[in-house]
This record gives C-alpha cells, sequence and structure tokens, in this order.
C-alpha cells in the first residue's frame, strides 16, 4: 500500500513545488529534458500526469515514474545538509507570465529606429518597446491589416507604419526616403520558416523564397541604411537569427542555410564598420508561439523541437524584445558582434 505521504504521478504539481524534495525532482530531472521548468508554476493545479500530454509525449510514463521514485527516496531518506546548507535556501523561480516589462523611459528619445516584421511577434514587441522608451519607430511589415492594428491600437505612441516588402529594392528604397536621411538603429526580425524540409526535398521556389526574405531582405536594408549610420558616425543594427544558424537540427536545409547566413553577415559588419561606429549584434530566440508559422511536413526533415512553452505570446515576444532593445540602445555601446542566445537556456541542451 503507497505511504500517503508521498508524491504520486496524480499529486497535483503544486504539491510537488511545495515539497522539497519533489521540487528539486521537478527542477534539477525535468530542466534537463526543457528550459521550461518555471512553467510548471502556471500549472500548479494540474496533476503531474498532465505533463505528459503538454510535453507531446517528450515526457513518458517510465520519466514520470522515475520522477515520482527519486522524490519519494528524498523524502525518506534525505541526505545530512552540509553546515552552510541554511545559507542558500531553494526559492521557488518566479513563473514566466509574472515577468513584466522593464520599460526604460527616454532611452530612445531622439532617435529614429527601423523596425521589421513590425506588426507581430518579436518585431511587434520591439516596435512597442522602443517607442515606450520614446524612439520614433519606423514599423515595416507585409501585412496592411496588421499594420492598420498595430497603428489604432497605440496612437499615442510614435510609430509611422510603412507596408514593404523590404526583399524588394524599389520598397527599400521607399523606407530610406521614408527615413528623411536618419536612422539611428535597425533591427531586423521579419522572416519566414521552410517547414523542415531535408535538402534533397527542397524546390528552387522554397529556396529563394527563403533567402529572399530571410537574406536579401535584410541585407538589402542594411546596405540602404548604413549610409546613413555612416554620415553621422553611429548606428546600432540588430538581426534576428535562430538556433538553426548555430546547428543543423533546428530546421529544414533552407532556413538552416539561410540564418547562418544572417550570423555571417552579421559578423562581418560587425568586424568592417567598429572603426566606423556601427555595432551590429544578432539575437538567437528559441522558438515562441508568435514565432514564423511551419507545419513540419518532411518526414526526412524532422528533427528535435522544444516542449510547448506555457508562457503567453505576449510576455514571450517582450522577454525577446528585451536584449532585442538592449543591443539596439546606448546601453550596449561597447557591444559589437556578439550573437547572443535568448532562449531560456534551450540552445545548451
Amino acid at each position: 500500500m503507497p505511504n500517503p505521504r508521498h508524491l504520486g504521478t496524480e499529486s497535483l504539481i503544486g504539491e510537488w513545488l511545495d515539497d522539497p524534495a519533489g521540487r528539486t525532482v521537478l527542477i534539477d530531472l525535468l530542466a534537463r529534458r526543457s528550459p521550461d521548468a518555471r512553467a510548471l508554476y502556471a500549472i500548479r493545479k494540474l496533476p503531474l500526469s498532465s505533463l505528459m500530454s503538454l510535453s507531446h509525449g517528450a515526457v513518458t510514463p517510465e520519466y514520470l515514474d522515475l520522477m515520482v521514485h527519486a522524490a519519494n527516496r528524498l523524502r525518506d531518506e534525505p541526505a545530512v545538509p552540509p553546515a552552510t546548507s541554511h545559507l542558500f535556501p531553494s526559492a521557488a523561480p518566479q513563473a514566466p507570465n509574472d515577468w513584466e516589462e522593464p520599460i526604460i523611459e527616454g532611452r530612445f528619445d531622439g532617435k529614429t529606429v527601423v523596425v521589421t516584421g513590425a506588426s507581430s511577434g518579436i518585431g511587434r514587441a520591439t516596435a512597442l518597446r522602443v517607442a515606450r522608451e520614446g524612439g520614433h519607430v519606423l514599423a515595416i511589415d507585409l501585412s496592411t491589416l496588421r499594420m492598420e492594428a498595430l497603428l489604432e491600437e497605440n496612437p499615442e505612441l510614435g510609430i509611422t507604419g510603412i507596408v514593404a516588402d523590404i526583399s524588394s529594392q524599389s520598397d527599400v528604397n521607399k523606407i530610406a526616403v521614408q527615413a528623411r536621411g536618419r536612422v539611428d538603429c535597425l533591427a531586423v526580425v521579419a522572416g519566414i520558416a521552410d517547414n523542415m524540409v531535408a535538402l534533397h526535398e527542397v524546390e528552387d521556389e522554397l529556396w529563394e523564397s527563403v533567402f529572399r526574405i530571410n537574406v536579401d531582405g535584410p541585407f538589402r536594408l542594411s546596405r540602404a541604411i548604413i549610409p546613413l549610420m555612416l554620415s553621422r558616425g553611429a548606428g546600432s543594427i540588430v538581426n534576428v537569427s535562430s538556433q538553426a544558424g548555430l546547428r543543423g537540427s533546428i530546421a529544414g536545409a533552407a532556413y538552416t542555410a539561410s540564418k547562418h547566413a544572417v550570423i555571417g553577415m552579421t559578423r562581418s559588419a560587425a568586424f568592417i564598420y567598429s572603426p566606423r561606429g556601427i555595432r551590429v549584434n544578432a539575437v538567437i530566440p528559441r522558438p515562441t508561439k508568435t514565432a514564423l508559422e511551419s507545419n513540419y511536413g518532411s518526414l526526412g526533415g524532422a528533427g528535435p523541437l522544444p516542449t510547448a512553452s506555457l508562457t503567453s505570446p505576449e510576455v514571450e515576444a517582450a522577454q525577446i524584445a528585451s536584449p532585442m532593445t538592449y543591443l539596439l540602445s546606448d546601453d550596449a555601446a561597447n557591444v559589437t558582434g556578439a550573437i547572443l542566445p535568448a532562449d531560456e537556456g534551450w540552445g545548451v541542451a
């Protein structure tokens, strides 16, 4: 007969988190499979067994049994704590949705900031953060409807909307004219995915469309904006790459190659323009709910994916916008050539 004091698979996640041994097992063991352990605090009222469905099978019944055995063994046979253990209490980490965006008033006062992909996801969060911190944002996006929504919902902010395709040279020229001779910062966020298609299955149209948006667009827009920065001897560019820009197990061939190209372009530009006052960096986000759509339709291209985050889409995007705006701002005055992961540690697994 099971000990009523023991934790089990039907014990609430809150019970596990409130128990020192249970919390140790959840945070230390579960985090080895996903860095989303903090998200557990958002589902305290669900049983531990719910992790099987929430993780889409990444957490198996066998793994749950292992966790139960480990937690109850810790409870029944506690190790003798070191003499200094009381100096280092184990506190519950903040739940992901409890994070609040730390607006820094006036950080972008007097600055003109171009943000692509600005009407949704990370681009939208970046545009709003910059505008709330005093910047004049030139918000670039392909979607007229989403752009209208962005402007209508934030009339009090300094946002100018431009519906444009940055892979089109004529549209890039239009953006440069709208900048009226001055751009202090450029955030290149827009991009598309590739449905996890393996190399031998990639059709010309897919390859060309992914490179047109993910590489040609940032190239053309940066080429147009950099002279405006050179004329002032100052500027900051932040590109969005991906874990697919660092390793080969994240996406299909086209997307992976395109994001490697973004990192190469970032590093080259950082080296060349650093002596001339322009900083160029890249942020590596983890996949988010507001990120690029992909149906992962190719079995040949299937690769590992992180477990689903329980953080709200708005908070997820804002958490990526935070390092984006840091790198754009003068707070990062001595940072260039950085490839900064903003992925809750997913990339180190």
